[in-house]
Order: structure tokens, then sequence, then C-alpha cells
């Protein structure tokens, strides 16, 4: 069963965070200083705005009252900054809510009144509370951008905390964006910018970095940096940040296979988050414990362990772990021996973990809900449930693969920035400093040799950014084509699924299940080809073979196929790019074959020859051809496969400088269609 690892990622503002304990503590101080102040004027407003701030951390609500009380007295006393600082609290606290766009919108009316004020602070710190809003909200750019602007007024104004914060904050964007060197890079700079520091902020940007080893896959180092963490923690005894560092290198340890040193700390994390009474955190080490204990095959501890988080996590709003915890939970109850029906069971902790993923909006908690109620389908015999899951299933993998693909193609987009940005100020430095080499010499003739060589430079910039341009352009085409490869994997599944619903409809349940088998082998051949660029052309013809002849006993053996290949090419050492053949062939047969009903004089024909530097690909079949009169117009419609293809090819061409070419010819001799595929002629050795 996959593991469900939840590691904590850290993020604060402008304060190191202090105990539950302190915090109260707090709390209990200014409440009383509240009491004691009865005026209604600026000192009431700041008292009420440091309440707000304090709440944040134990009761968002009441910090929330707190700031709209600031705020309202503000504005009667038409206080600027305290108005300022209250929309900040505001935002604060509808951030640790999670409700992203109230915190955005009151972040901006912070922004706007600080600027009012000109408490260039403020200011910053508003920028920041933004940037943390942006990053709930997966406007990546955006929250980069605020922080660059927000640290660098932190560094004028040499506020330390805020420069460390700033670059924290900026290395957890990029963690999200998987872009582990400018992450690290951020965290070790944030840890540098108060050396020796014995805070928990220090610790956090420790665990941080941790969370970068960590998924780069170096437990080592990953283990040592939340080791440091949670000695720092402890030395400052920040209850909460112990419990985190102590579920962080459980993670480790259970990603190291050590499920015993994982069990430990995993209990150890449990018995502090129970003290500190954090539902969400004791869901998540209970979780994570009915996991390991799942594995270790000992199925009524997990159940017990499993069943105390999914009843936690129903009483708070995080509904994408609830979702997780009950699918774990049907998992094991589904693992648990006993002769007892536990189907019923089963489907229905799927069933609310699935609704408890579509209340939280998750693609890849739905995603899993529904591929494991597809398989409990599938085990009870009922196949159209099963194919109507699996449907679904596969629409949010293709959801899932997008974002990833948007995220790659933002973080080379944020690369690129960040290249330009370094080369135009390494030129704006060269500049500045041959302008004062030519005021000190005052020379006509330095003045001449200042304008040549800044010619030469501008010229020779121009084409490192056109180089670079080119590159980062190249990087795009390749995200897009492995994109188009993706999505020829659910283009060919949704036909293949089409099919076996075609025989649950008639009840052919046997040869459902013979076609299931078959397609299984496809679509497993067809995954694991879809990881490469460039396959021998060897295994594209046997994935042809095999699926020519699925489909032919689809179609009671309507149609024959023939592969006829040109001896000067050696298969096994030719490339060609997966599935580029498979759209045509399926063309073939859907519009030309499957029409000619009654007859069984069907043929396709598929051709592989070398002409100089290319290799002809021909696919051509004796179909029905272009069809007329009431069925003109479906015809008329493109295949996505098609399109698919052309779209590969095209960025094929872009990339390789090639000259690869489609010709599709219809109605040769009153029937048929032949389609001429030319890709240049690639070896592998």
């Amino acid at each position: 069963m996959k593991k469900i690892l939840i590691p904590v990622l850290f993020l604060v503002t402008y304060c190191n965070r202090v105990s539950a304990q302190a915090v109260q503590k707090e709390i209990d101080s200014l409440t009383l200083q509240l009491q004691k102040h009865t005026g209604q004027d600026t000192a009431r407003v700041m008292l009420l705005n440091d309440l707000a701030y304090a709440y944040y951390v134990v009761n968002p609500d009441k910090g929330l009252e707190q700031a709209k009380a600031a705020a309202a007295l503000a504005s009667r006393l038409s206080y600027t900054r305290g108005l300022a600082t209250a929309f900040s609290r505001m935002s604060v606290n509808y951030w640790a809510k999670g409700q992203d766009s109230l915190a955005m919108q009151t972040s901006e009316k912070a922004i706007r009144y600080y600027k009012l004020s000109g408490n260039l602070l403020g200011y910053a710190k508003a920028l920041n509370n933004r940037a943390l809003n942006h990053y709930a909200l997966e406007n990546y750019i955006a929250a980069i951008h605020d922080h660059e602007e927000a640290l660098a007024i932190f560094k004028k104004l040499n506020f330390p905390l805020g420069i460390q914060n700033s670059y924290n904050n900026t290395g957890v964007v990029f963690l999200a964006l998987n872009d582990y060197p400018r992450a690290l890079d951020n965290f070790l700079k944030a840890s540098r910018v108060l050396p020796g520091a014995v805070t928990s902020a220090q610790a956090n940007i420790l665990a941080n970095i941790g969370l970068v080893y960590k998924n780069m896959k170096t437990y080592p180092k990953a283990f040592s940096y939340q080791q440091q963490a949670l000695k720092i923690y402890q030395s400052v005894g920040d209850q909460q940040g112990i419990a985190n560092s102590l579920g962080n290198i459980a993670t480790v340890y259970d990603l190291s296979h050590k499920d015993r040193q994982a069990l430990v700390y995993y209990q150890q994390a449990l018995t502090i988050n129970r003290t500190i009474g954090n539902k969400a955190h004791i869901a998540s080490d209970l979780t994570n414990i009915g996991v390991l204990y799942h594995d270790a095959r000992d199925f009524s501890r997990a159940e017990q362990y499993l069943k105390e988080a999914v009843a936690l996590y129903s009483e708070t709003t995080d509904k994408n772990d609830l979702s997780e915890a009950l699918l774990a939970l049907a998992a094991n109850e589904e693992k648990r021996p006993g002769t007892r029906d536990r189907a019923g069971l089963v489907e229905r902790l799927q069933k609310a973990s699935l609704q408890a993923a579509e209340a939280g909006g998750s693609p890849l908690r739905k995603s899993e809900a529904l591929e494991a109620l597809s398989n409990t389908y599938e085990k009870a015999g009922r196949f159209q449930l099963a194919l109507d899951a699996y449907k679904k299933h596969i629409l949010l993998q293709d959801t899932i693969f997008n974002k990833a693909k948007d995220q790659e193609i933002l973080r080379k987009q944020l690369e690129f920035d960040f290249e330009q940005k370094e080369l135009v100020t390494k030129a704006e430095i060269q500049r500045q400093k041959m302008v004062r080499q030519a005021v000190v010499a005052g020379s006509a003739v330095l003045l001449v040799m200042l304008g040549s060589g800044f010619l030469l430079y501008k010229r020779k910039q121009d084409a490192v950014n056109r180089k670079k341009a080119a590159e980062y352009k190249a990087t795009v085409a390749e995200t897009e084509l492995k994109v188009l490869r993706s999505q020829m994997n659910p283009h060919f599944i949704f036909n293949s699924l089409n099919a076996i619903n075609d025989y649950i409809a008639k009840n052919d349940k046997e040869t459902a299940q013979q076609y299931l088998v078959e397609f299984a082998g496809l679509m497993r051949q067809a995954l694991e080809n879809s990881h490469f660029s460039e396959i021998p052309l060897a295994d594209d013809l046997d994935f042809i073979r095999q699926y020519l002849q699925v489909e032919a006993r689809r179609l009671k053996n309507t149609f024959a196929f023939e592969i006829n290949i040109d001896p000067e090419i050696d298969t096994e050492n030719t490339l060609i790019p997966p599935l580029l053949l498979q759209p045509f062939i399926e063309n073939s047969i859907w519009h030309g074959m499957a029409p000619k009903v009654g007859t069984a004089d069907g043929l396709i024909t598929i051709s592989l020859k070398k002409k100089d530097d290319l290799l002809i690909c021909t696919i051509e079949d004796n179909g029905v051809g272009k069809v007329t009169d009431a069925r003109q117009q479906t015809a008329k419609r493109r295949s996505f496969g098609l399109e698919l293809t052309e779209s590969r090819l095209a960025i094929l061409n872009e990339k390789k400088q090639a000259g690869g070419q489609l010709q599709i010819s219809e109605n040769l001799n009153g029937k048929g269609t032949k389609v001429e595929l030319s890709l240049p002629l690639k070896m592998a050795f």
C-alpha cells in the first residue's frame, strides 16, 4: 500500500515562533492591558492589532475579531498606519484559516494603506504576507516577485529577520516547483543572515533544507539537517517544532525502509502533538503509524490507528488528508484475513474517500479514490461501474500531468528570467565601471574606446541573449513534446475502453475479460514506451502487431494486416518516437475497416523503407475511403490522435531542424486510404 508521508513545510512571517504556552501568556498580558486601557485612541488600536497577531497561531477566529475591531477604530480616528496594520493582521489570520482569497484581499488593502502612511517596513511585511497568499493560490511568479521586492526593502532598512524570512519563503516557492538547487541556495542564504542564532526561525530553515535533501533522496543529509533542527527546537522549548522534526525524521527513516525506527519517532511525535492538541497533526501521525502497521501485516493495530485518524480528520477542515486516511483504512480492511465478506465495507470507505476528496478539491486524491473503486468494482464483476470509474481516474491523471507540466514550464520561465536579470546586472556593473574610468581619465580617446567597447559588449550580450532565448525555446519545445506524448496514452486508452464497453453492453463478460487482459499488456507496453522520446523500431512494431491482433479479434477478423520492412532497415538499431504510427493505424481500423459490415476482405498494409536519410512509413488500407451523404459530416471531424501526431511532427521538425512530412491520400481507386509519413532516419549506434 502507498505510504502516506506528510512532512511539515514551514512558512514564517516576521517573528520567531514560540510555544503555545508562551503565546497564551502573551495573549493574557495583552488582554489585561486592553481591559485597563479604556480610551478609544491610537494606543488601543495598537493593542488590538498586537492581540490579533498573537491570536493567529492558536485561534485565528479571535484574531480576526480583534483585527476588525482595530480597523473600525482606526478608521474612526483616521489613523492610516493603524488601519494598514489592522488589514495586515486580518490577512495573517485569514491565511492561518486557509481562506486564501480573503487573505489576498486584505493584504492588498494593507499594502495600499502602508503606502499612504509612508511606513516602509510595514509595506515590506505586507508584501511578504501577499507573497504567502500568492503561494497558497499557486501564483508562484507573483509570490517570488513580492518576496524580491520585500527583500530589497528589508536590506535597505537593515532588518535581519525580514531578510531571513524573505530568503526562506522564496526557497519554499522553489521547493514547490521542484527547483531544488535554487530552493537550497535560498535556504542557505537565510541560514547565514543570523549565523549561530538559536531560534525557532533558524530551526525552520534547517528543517526546510532537510526537506530539500529528502525530496532529492539524499537521506543521510536530510536526516542530519532534521536532527540539527530538532536540537534547536528542544533548546528553545518549541514543542510544535519538536513534534514536526520528529515526524520529519520518521519520514526519512520510512523512506529509507527502516520501519522500526520510523515507528518510534512517529510515536514520539504523536505523544507531543496529543499534548499540544493539534488535531490535524495528531491525525497525520496516526495515519503514518497506521500505514506502517499495515505494511507489517498487523492489520488490527493498523485499523485502530487509522480509524482514530479518520475520526479526527472529520472534525477538521482538512478533507484531502481525510480522503487519504479513508483510502488507507479501506486498503487495510481489504487485506485483513477473515471469513466475512468485507467488499461492502471497503466500497463504502472508498466512496467516502472520494466524497472527501471532492470536498477538498484535490485531483490527486480523487484520482486515487476512483482507481481504488474501479479495482473493487472489477473484482465484484461490476464491469460497467469499473469502466466508468477508471475513465474518470484517467481524466484526472491527465489533469494532474498538465498541472505538473505547467509547473515545469513555469520553472523554466523563472530560470530564464533570473539568467536575464544576471546578465542585465553584470552589464550595468560593467557599464558603470567603464563610465568611472572615462571620468577619471578625461580623455577623448578613452571616450571613443568606451563607445566602441560598449557597442561590442552590447553585440556580445545580444548574441548571448539570443542563445539563451533559443535554449529556452528548445526546453519549452521538449516539455510540450512530452505533454503531447503523454496525451497519446489517454487517447489510446479511451478508444480501447470503448471497445471493452461494447462487450460489456452485449453482456459478453468472457470476451470482455479476455480483452481486458490483452489491453492491460498493451497499456503496460505503451506506458513503458512513453517514458522515452525515442524507442527502437522493433519495439514499436511489436506493439503495433499486438494492437492489430486485438483489434482484428474485436472486429471478428473482418480484416487482415501485413507489415513489410525493407531489408536494409536495422529495426533494433533504428529509433522512432513511440506511438507515432498508431493513430494512423487506428484511423484505418475505426474509419476504414469497421464500417465494412458483413465483409471479411479488409487489409491494412504497413510498409517501411529507407530513402536517402529518411525513414518512409506507409499505412494503406482498402477500407471505405471517403464517405458521402449522411455520413459526410462525421467524416469531416478530424481525429484527435492525428492532430496530436501532426503537432508532434511539427515540434520534432522545429527542434531537430528536420524535414519530416505527412501526406494523406483518400479515395484511391474508389476506396481506401494511404498515409505516408517521412521521418529523419536516426540510429542508436
